[in-house]
């Protein structure tokens, strides 16, 4: 992929039908974050995966919530904020959230300590999904993905 955050069609540089796929940009304000939230539900409830929303939607607050936190709010401001982009594919049996962002540093799971307030969002995506990685960080960014089972005879 050249750029993570051109307007193209992620779908079809990543060789998915628009049916398998679906994508939103989203900014680091809470508004922003919270309609990142409610379009991954939505698309869920479109494909019929319903039963696997809950997992999958604090999978991807957790996701957009470290874009938000480490790339977007460290971006610099011109006219408008730096946004980043979620990403839903169906595959068979599972659903994968992707969240490109424009920070080129790959995220490292943390020890936080017993009583800190953040640094547990990766934990948290490892515990959720069924595996999460990174791609190769660029100039551009970098994306982070978990694949989140959807089948309920699993």
């Amino acid at each position: 992929m050249t750029d993570l955050f051109g307007d193209g069609d992620w779908g079809l540089l990543l060789g998915i039908s628009a049916a398998e796929f679906s994508a939103h940009r989203f900014s680091a304000d809470s508004t922003g974050l919270h309609h990142a939230r409610l379009f991954a539900r939505n698309v869920l409830k479109e494909w019929g995966l319903s039963h696997c929303a809950d997992d999958a939607v604090i999978v991807v607050g957790e996701l957009i919530a470290n874009a938000a936190t480490h790339a977007l709010e460290h971006e610099p401001r011109g006219d408008s904020a730096p946004t980043a982009w979620l990403g839903l594919v169906r595959r068979p049996h599972a659903v994968i959230c992707a969240v490109a962002d424009p920070n080129p540093c790959a995220p490292e799971p943390q020890q936080p300590s017993h009583l800190s307030e953040s640094g547990r969002g990766l934990r948290i995506v490892e515990a959720i999904s069924s595996s999460w990685g990174c791609s190769a960080p660029q100039s551009s960014g970098k994306m982070v993905w978990a694949r989140v089972v959807a089948a309920t005879d699993l």
